[in-house]
């Protein structure tokens, strides 16, 4: 008995040995679901046969590295046997707010907020800028007078003085013309350059009143109708000076630099100060000085310049009485002093005749 006992029970750990691992093979595909829910049948027939290599295998492939966001994850048709895990969801979820660094991006380009626009060839304001630069009249240098101590600049941004002592007022202007027909010998800035032989930055009305503060007396402009009056006020000597190209300060009577068509000599006549005249803008009420157009010292009659020649002389093109002294006149661009000194003794009066004949 005791020996059958023995074989009996050898038997029954025989059996057990046999079936445990398949049981416990088959509760591990059990647990295992389907695309459909259920357990597969072929999962249990084949749950024994799984080796631990291939399981470390699939574990390993379950949890890699998701991949980053520079490379394009692929799209895997999983089935409907797709295993769901924690590492397989992240892999295919894709990434809302990627890093610049897994993208490849720099930092100012990772958003459209920060992203910085590439600059324009020139911009409102440096244009501005530029224009602005352009208005400002350059450095023309100190005036070549005698005494610039006895000078009082009329306005901090303008080269215009007043020089009370010597009943002088003072400019310094640029050379703008040298070979043209002139209508002018001096003019505003960006006004009439084309037609002068000296460009000034400098108010006309500011020249006015400093002519009458050093004792000029405006008289009036030229007059064409009913007939031809010529300036009448005080004659104004302008004198011009200058330094050469070795740097010597040259001294001219602004008529040297103005040659008549006709003789080919300097201009004989003087600059009387008709004072030009106002306007008023009928919006605004405001007035304003008529030779800030540019007529400043003309050569050619404007009823609205500043100083005029008291003799019939035309402005039309072609029938001009004077052109640019070429000869004279001293490279574009050199800076000029103009100084003018009214002459108080001498005021020419204006002559005129009336419809019937008469002088006035």
């Amino acid at each position: 008995m005791k020996p059958i006992r023995t074989k009996k029970i050898a038997g029954w750990l025989a059996v057990l040995l046999l079936v445990l691992p398949a049981a416990v093979g088959c509760q591990k595909a059990a647990r295992q679901p389907t695309g459909s829910g259920e357990t597969s049948p072929s999962a249990k027939q084949s749950a024994a046969r799984v080796s631990e290599p291939a399981v470390a295998a699939a574990a390993k492939s379950a949890t890699s590295e998701a991949p980053t966001a520079a490379d394009k994850p692929a799209v895997v048709d999983a089935g409907p046997s797709r295993v769901p895990s924690d590492a397989s969801e992240k892999s295919e979820t894709p990434l809302t707010n990627p890093s610049p660094q897994a993208t490849g991006q720099t930092t100012e380009n990772a958003s459209p907020k920060q992203a910085t626009p590439s600059k324009p060839e020139a911009t409102a304001s440096e244009v501005e800028d530029e224009e602005e630069m352009e208005a400002k009249p350059r450095d023309l240098g100190p005036p070549l007078v005698d005494d610039p101590k006895s000078l009082v600049q009329l306005d901090p941004t303008m080269p215009g003085w007043i020089d009370r002592a010597h009943r002088q007022v003072v400019m310094v202007g640029e050379v703008c013309q040298r070979t043209a027909p002139l209508e002018m010998f001096a003019c505003l800035r960006n006004t009439k350059e084309h037609e002068a032989v000296v460009s000034v930055p400098t108010k006309a009305a500011n020249i006015h009143a400093a002519l009458l503060a050093v004792g000029a007396e405006a008289g009036h402009p030229v007059q064409f109708l009913p007939k031809y009056v010529p300036v009448a006020g005080t004659e104004i000597e302008i004198t011009v000076r200058w330094k050469d190209p070795q740097g010597k300060v040259q001294t001219a009577r602004a008529q040297d630099w103005v040659r008549d068509y006709d003789t080919k000599k300097p201009m004989e006549h003087p600059w009387v100060f008709g004072g030009s005249g106002f306007w008023t803008d009928e919006r605004t009420g405001e007035r304003h000085y008529q030779a800030q157009s540019g007529d400043f010292i003309c050569v050619a009659n404007f009823p609205s310049a500043m100083l005029d020649l008291p003799i019939p002389s035309t402005d039309k093109d072609g029938s001009l009485l004077y052109e640019a002294f070429t000869e004279r006149i001293p490279p574009l661009g050199t800076p000029v002093t103009l100084i003018l000194t009214p002459k108080l003794d001498k005021k020419p009066k204006a002559e005129g005749k009336d419809a019937d004949g008469t002088k006035k």
